[in-house]
């Protein structure tokens, strides 16, 4: 009520434009937090891309007819160097397009995938307004800001049509405070019961210092670290909610800082809660015994672990937390506990040689549990702002004035592409378990047979698993 008279609140629409599902589809975590930090003040509707048509899409943004647009970029492409997918041109005809030609509403940008290049998406989608890093604070602030016609100032990561860089992206706070997503909530959730997985937050940014990684320039070169009590209770939340349902890590890196997801374990395993749980980013400098037994008592049925390279001059030059010694460490005690392990190796760095990459399928040969898989990626994704970026320009293989946003890989001179896929090829063949990142979705026929195998023999071992024990080179 304002001055006698009844206020009603605006409208947002926030859209998940991420439409890749493959291997399995991720639910947009990011996007259910702006959502939550915006209900006190507005009526909220999230659409998931995801699983809808062009149309379906127009027809929600005409009968809904929204004040303000809000689009989540996740992913400018599938960091692919030989089957590479650009899903912006796709984003941009088949939703940003169509949606300007039946509404008016400003168009506001961000997500993971907006981060990296703002200036550029911005300027490519002709959008009104763009957020840089977490929004769950800026996005409401700049919707009052416009909702009261006074200028933005001071707005975290607020960029605007025209701009030529981003207001600075500021963490205040030591102290990662938010929202349970309750994503399930938001959208038809029965896509990811099916095939995905619930995603949980435990911490934001990253202290590590890899050439390539985008992680610190996104959420910051420190840890805010979120309670451990508000992690498991979200995480009791949903088990209720929606039981057997695996819950992910999602963090960069789960055990970094050890204590941390030490303690979060060991919460989990006090309130006796029974979980499938799985993470990504494990990072083998901070893999200990005490951690993988209690990551198992408190659920884990599989993680996904990333040194990126196994030669001690690769590790060195990826600027890597841990030594080839401490690698092969980590690797015997996720053998000794038998943790169910995805690996994944980066081949084409600087400096890479065939005999580099011959350390790596060495150690893969000898420490890495053959009924785990083995991923390997092609030539590496370069990234703006990152030291491999940097280092591409200086090599000549990337021009400043190249536009970023179109797919660039990083692939040693001191090797090259085609000296480096016929060594991979040739070294592939000899292990059953490994995987090159071109070839990793599986038949819908080899899914419906593992489906069955693992029905019939009541197995709840990782999908990996099954697919290799079903084939000796199996597609996953």
């Amino acid at each position: 009520m304002v001055n006698g008279r009844i206020s009603i609140m605006k409208k947002v629409l926030l859209i998940n434009s991420n439409t890749e599902i493959a291997p399995y589809p991720v639910a947009p975590l990011g996007l259910a937090l702006v959502a939550k930090s915006l209900l006190k003040l507005y009526q909220v509707k999230v659409l998931d891309f995801a699983f809808m048509k062009v149309q379906n899409v127009k027809d929600i943004v005409r009968d809904y007819n929204p004040d303000y647009i809000g689009i989540s970029i996740r992913n400018i492409d599938n960091v692919t160097m030989r089957k590479c997918k650009w899903y912006i041109q796709d984003i941009k005809i088949k939703l940003v397009n169509p949606i300007k030609e039946i509404s008016e509403a400003p168009i506001i940008l961000g997500g993971s995938g907006f981060s990296i290049a703002p200036i550029e998406m911005l300027n490519l989608f002709d959008a009104d307004y763009g957020i840089v890093g977490e929004a769950e604070n800026s996005f409401p602030e700049l919707l009052q800001c416009l909702d009261n016609k006074v200028q933005m100032k001071n707005i975290s990561g607020i960029i605007t049509r025209g701009d030529n860089k981003a207001a600075p992206v500021e963490y205040s706070e030591k102290e990662l405070r938010i929202f349970n997503s309750d994503i399930d909530k938001l959208i038809d959730f029965n896509f990811y019961t099916k095939r995905g997985s619930y995603p949980i937050q435990t911490k934001r940014g990253c202290t590590h210092k890899c050439i390539y990684c985008s992680y610190p320039n996104i959420e910051g070169k420190t840890y805010r670290l979120r309670p451990v009590s508000e992690i498991v209770n979200e995480i009791e939340d949903i088990s209720k909610r929606i039981p057997n349902l695996a819950i992910e890590f999602v963090d960069s890196t789960f055990n970094s800082p050890l204590k941390h997801s030490i303690e979060i374990c060991k919460e989990i395993i006090r309130r006796n809660l029974k979980l499938q749980l799985r993470t990504m980013g494990v990072n083998p400098g901070e893999v200990t015994e005490e951690l993988i037994l209690l990551m198992k008592e408190a659920g884990f049925a599989q993680i996904d672990c990333t040194p990126d390279s196994a030669s001690k001059k690769i590790i060195k030059t990826y600027r890597k937390n841990f030594t080839k010694e401490r690698l092969i460490k980590c690797a015997n005690i996720l053998r000794k506990y038998n943790m169910p392990t995805m690996w994944f190796f980066m081949m084409g760095a600087p400096g890479e040689t065939e005999e580099t990459i011959l350390e790596t399928f060495d150690f893969i040969d000898k420490y890495i549990f053959e009924e785990d898989m083995v991923h390997i990626t092609e030539g590496i994704r370069i990234i703006p702002n990152t030291e491999l970026y940097d280092i591409a320009i200086r090599e000549g293989l990337v021009l400043s004035s190249d536009n970023v946003l179109n797919p660039m890989f990083y692939v040693s001179p001191s090797i090259g592409k085609n000296n480096l896929t016929r060594i991979l090829e040739r070294e592939m063949l000899k292990c059953d378990n490994v995987l090159n990142s071109i070839d990793t979705e599986p038949s819908k026929e080899l899914m419906q047979k593992a489906i069955k195998y693992r029905n019939e023999n009541k197995l709840n071992e990782p999908m990996f698993r099954t697919l290799l024990r079903l084939e000796s080179k199996v597609r996953v």
